[in-house]
């Protein structure tokens, strides 16, 4: 991590009694002029009511802490919402909009195009758009900001059952936890999905790190990284894998354990990081 430095810059008072939300800027490369203009693009050229702050090399985790002990009621600024500039690929990789204590009961994030993350950031305040609704808006394909169908899912036990159960419960996420009734029901069968089932034979964990690579060229799925339902996941949960850059693994349960590597893909996250919250479950 490197030095941190701050500069705050806010737009034009408009007058209106509405909270300011924070901007932050991470990436080291991007200037606040190039942000503004990503941030204004649909909004003939002016916005107002952003905070915007720099901590060049920050991660995510680093900029949510700081966001959580910031003086909101002071500043006037939201105290939940939060939009953080991590990268120069504004038109792919775009900005992380990041929402604190979520309906499901974690933080959570999603990437979006930057102008229409403002957008989204002032109808969620306004009480008109719910993260519910917001999550189950994405792209149904991969891209640079969505990791649709990228992670394989692999069954390690004789369990069928168990692993259709998995499959859902995965790709599910924390998407309907604490939801009930009709919203429920439409929202499993709307919901993004981003992992691929790998139904093939019972394999050691070994023998599926050694077949992951063509597994996953074959497939178009991310090489580094995939999941296994094996024997241990109604009691300890699912096995999270991590292939390079350096082998690794840990166990999650419940609900967050299908978010934990869309939560590294959209850098809400790292490793070290995930494999924490995990524990903690």
């Amino acid at each position: 991590m490197s030095d941190s430095e701050s500069i705050t810059m806010r737009t034009p008072d408009s007058g209106a009694s509405a909270l300011a939300f924070k901007v932050y800027i991470t990436a080291s490369d991007l200037k606040e002029s190039a942000v503004l203009q990503a941030l204004s693009r649909y909004h003939h050229g002016e916005i107002e009511d952003i905070v915007i702050e720099r901590f060049d090399g920050l991660d995510t985790q680093e900029v949510i802490h700081i966001h959580r002990n910031s003086s909101h009621h002071e500043y006037g600024t939201h105290p939940t919402l939060l939009l953080i500039l991590d990268s120069t690929d504004l038109e792919e990789r775009g900005a992380l909009l990041v929402s604190l204590n979520e309906y499901h009961g974690f933080d959570d994030a999603l990437r979006l195009i930057p102008d229409l993350s403002i957008d989204f950031m002032s109808s969620l305040s306004a009480s008109g758009e719910g993260w519910y609704t917001l999550r189950l808006d994405v792209p149904d394909e991969k891209t640079a900001a969505t990791p649709f169908r990228w992670f394989a899912l692999y069954k390690a036990s004789s369990q069928r059952s168990t692993f259709n159960e998995a499959v859902v419960a995965m790709n599910r996420g924390v998407q309907e936890a604490g939801v009930s009734g009709p919203d429920r029901e439409s929202g499993v069968e709307e919901m993004p999905r981003i992992y691929t089932a790998a139904r093939g034979r019972q394999r050691s964990l070994d023998q599926i790190i050694d077949d992951h690579p063509f597994f996953a060229e074959t497939r178009g799925l991310d090489p580094d990284h995939f999941a296994v339902i094996d024997g241990e996941y109604r009691k300890k949960g699912a096995l999270i894998v991590q292939v390079s850059p350096e082998r690794d693994s840990f166990r999650c349960k419940g609900d967050v354990a299908g978010e934990i590597l869309r939560w590294i893909f959209i850098n809400f996250m790292t490793w070290d990081e995930a494999k924490a919250i995990a524990w903690g479950l």
